[in-house]
């Protein structure tokens, strides 16, 4: 008798983080996977709808026609709505239309990728609001208030993707001397709540795994509060090359972001105001990780029930450049700020 497979709809099309999810899923073989994509024919998805188990489906998952189509069938789902693309005010409803949809066509569990809710944990400080997490952050409590008997859900807390931070937008540069030198504009006491993606995937695995055992739960995730002379530390350690952190200034890296906004012109929520342009992002962002040093302020990470899930997680920024062979060579950038 052939054995029923749990049909996990991925929504959010085939970025940095649904990449990961769609692998870790895949390495379960009770898993089939469809993943909905604007462009089923770019590289990324190609290369998923190569992986046993994973489909590939073309789509726009903000339109309703399409989400309602592609929940038929569905047992479970990750919901991966993407901020910078849509805006807040987008993000926002089409979170909790997705929930209704799913809802609506029997999904039996529904995963959301989420992040903290920063800013109302700083009594809503305009200083701490992080639009692409204050989006995400309202939903999570839209959830909060729902049931969980006929749909259970569950939210995936993720952060800083170490594979952007490290190796692209902030990978070191190299002085005359020949010292590759991390400038991160995140002060001197200052950490990260760094993210492997690898270990999103694994996360996400284990979660429609064990579906009792994040009923109606959030799911923080992290590598560890990284910061600046640890991060210098573990490149030194893994390459043998002197280095060292320097932070920047965050007001004078954000004058030389450009006046622009995120995303690309023509997405949906592209007009509208809640989309920020780089500063307006991040500045609140990097202001948030200037006070978290020591795993304390705004953005905490409970890492002991990290290390009793998945106890071979990766839980160091060293461990991390182990696992991916990092260099300190700039990449390509992972994060997708249009549709995928």
């Amino acid at each position: 008798m052939a054995e029923t497979k749990l049909n996990i709809l991925v929504l959010g099309g085939a970025g940095a983080q649904n990449s990961f999810v769609v692998r870790g899923l895949a390495e379960n073989p009770s898993f089939f996977i469809t993943l909905l994509s604007r462009d089923t024919n770019s590289d990324e998805c190609r290369s998923l709808a190569a992986i046993p188990n994973v489909a590939v489906a073309e789509g726009d998952c903000y339109d309703e026609d399409v989400l309602v189509s592609a929940f038929e069938g569905a047992d479970a789902c990750f919901v991966n709505t993407n901020g910078f693309a849509v805006g807040e005010k987008a993000e926002v409803y089409w979170g909790i239309r997705m929930y209704e949809i799913a809802y609506w066509a029997g999904v039996k569990h529904f995963v959301y990728s989420a992040l903290p809710y920063v800013s109302k944990k700083s009594g809503f400080n305009p200083k701490y609001r992080v639009p692409f997490a204050d989006g995400k952050g309202k939903v999570t409590e839209y959830l909060r208030s729902q049931p969980t008997d006929k749909m259970n859900w569950s939210i995936l807390e993720s952060g800083p993707y170490a594979d952007l931070h490290l190796a692209s937008t902030w990978a070191p540069d190299q002085d005359a001397d020949g010292t590759y030198v991390f400038r991160i504009p995140i002060g001197l006491t200052g950490a990260m709540a760094l993210v492997s993606l690898h270990d999103m995937g694994w996360y996400a695995r284990y979660m429609f795994a064990h579906p009792a055992e994040v009923r109606g739960d959030v799911l923080s995730v992290g590598i560890e509060h990284a910061d600046g002379k640890t991060i210098a530390r573990a490149f030194t350690a893994v390459t043998g090359k002197s280095a060292r952190f320097e932070p920047l200034d965050l007001r004078r890296v954000a004058q030389s972001w450009p006046q622009r906004k995120i995303g690309l012109a023509g997405s949906p929520g592209y007009e509208d105001p809640t989309l920020k342009d780089q500063a307006g992002h991040f500045v609140p962002w990097f202001t948030i990780w200037s006070e978290s040093g020591g795993n304390h302020g705004l953005w905490t990470r409970d890492y002991e029930r990290l290390d009793r899930i998945y106890p071979d997680r990766i839980r160091s920024v060293e461990q991390w450049m182990r696992f991916v062979g990092y260099t300190g060579q700039k990449r390509d950038e992972v994060l997708k700020t249009g549709l995928s």
